[in-house]
């Protein structure tokens, strides 16, 4: 029988009562992974941790990175229930993935999914993608997401310039942020690509190829992103002095039917066309099929710019021209601005607009003979 006062032979150290081998400093009882836990990992305290991970404005960004990439690393996550509790939030974010016709995904939301997903990863937070079918009503949609109290922010897409949903939810003060912009007077958070300059950049290219009346292929025409690259379209025609005749410019759904419709509505209506920017990729690959019947070939008697973020214009015979973004960095900014938002920062604060990059493949260019 042990006496009082003996010490604990070395078996029994880091074992408890039970017999149970003991978590390790900084361990729940659970074995899992805490704030301390991370803190002790890079000699930090629990405090500078906690506010690393939500990327406060008070710690400098080399020490963000240091205690996200230990987080990953020691596989760390917060113990939402209790601070969903205590905070009256859900820690999870919803975005809406528009859904096209059957079995088709939208597939620029779905790459943004992953994105966002990585950057709410590492501050605990949860994505919840809520699907919107061909024939939803968007707003019904929305109202029912916010009514559930299930999420703390939504992210959407496809804005339009007087926006409905963007309208709804300032009024009922849900955080949210858009990719892309609005032209409402009560300023939100938004992040955008510049496609007005792309739009004059594309017209500027087609030009310069040799083609004098080029198509703009645009979006529908209600998006705010069509309009954006319409203006820019009007802009350089109006530089270089030539007139910007209705017909050159059409608005279709983003599909690959779509381009395929056109491609032979075209070449068979207007045969002195010799180019077009098709401002997304899915439809350029359907106008790309709509040449062959035809004899065009691309990149020698018909040139084509297109727009994107999945790279999928590399993978078309031939590849295209095409301007790029960042589709997953365009996501962690989504997220990371919302959370923003969700903290108390301000909507006109928590703005962003990026450039496209520009990857020339040569498929805008006339390398035939023309007769």
């Amino acid at each position: 029988m042990e006496k009082r006062g003996t010490k604990r032979t070395a078996s029994a150290k880091g074992r408890s009562e039970t017999g149970q081998a003991r978590p390790a400093r900084g361990m729940a009882l659970d074995g899992r992974v805490t704030l301390r836990t991370v803190a002790d990992h890079l000699g930090l305290s629990p405090t500078t941790v906690s506010r690393a991970l939500k990327r406060g404005d008070d710690v400098n960004a080399d020490t963000i990175d240091k205690v996200e990439a230990a987080a990953r690393a020691l596989g760390y996550r917060p113990h939402l229930g209790g601070i969903n509790l205590r905070t009256g939030r859900t820690h999870a974010i919803g975005i809406i993935l528009p859904l096209g016709g059957e079995g088709d995904v939208n597939k620029f939301v779905a790459s943004l999914i992953e994105g966002v997903s990585s950057f709410l990863k590492t501050i605990g937070y949860r994505t919840a993608v809520v699907p919107l079918l061909r024939d939803d009503d968007p707003i019904i949609v929305l109202k029912e997401l916010v009514s559930e109290n299930s999420v703390d922010g939504i992210i959407l897409t496809n804005t339009k310039p007087q926006d409905e949903r963007v309208k709804w939810l300032l009024q009922t003060k849900t955080p949210f942020i858009t990719f892309g912009r609005t032209e409402l007077f009560s300023p939100h958070a938004f992040v955008d690509v510049d496609h007005e300059r792309i739009g004059a950049r594309a017209g500027a290219m087609m030009f310069d190829a040799g083609h004098s009346q080029p198509l703009l292929i645009a979006p529908p025409e209600d998006l705010t992103y069509s309009m954006q690259f319409r203006r820019g379209w009007a802009q350089i025609h109006r530089e270089r002095g030539v007139d910007l005749a209705p017909q050159s410019v059409i608005c279709a759904r983003n599909s690959s039917n779509a381009g395929l419709e056109i491609a032979s509505s075209v070449l068979r209506d207007r045969p002195e066309i010799t180019g077009a920017f098709i401002a997304h990729d899915d439809t350029a690959m359907g106008f790309v099929s709509g040449l062959r019947p035809f004899g065009k070939h691309v990149g020698e008697d018909f040139g084509i710019i297109t727009y994107g973020g999945t790279r999928m214009h590399s993978f078309i015979n031939p590849p295209l021209s095409a301007f790029t973004f960042p589709h997953v960095t365009t996501g962690q900014s989504l997220a990371r601005l919302l959370i923003k938002l969700i903290q108390g920062g301000r909507p006109e604060e928590l703005q962003e607009v990026s450039q496209a990059d520009f990857n020339d493949l040569g498929s805008h260019h006339l390398t035939a003979k023309r007769l």
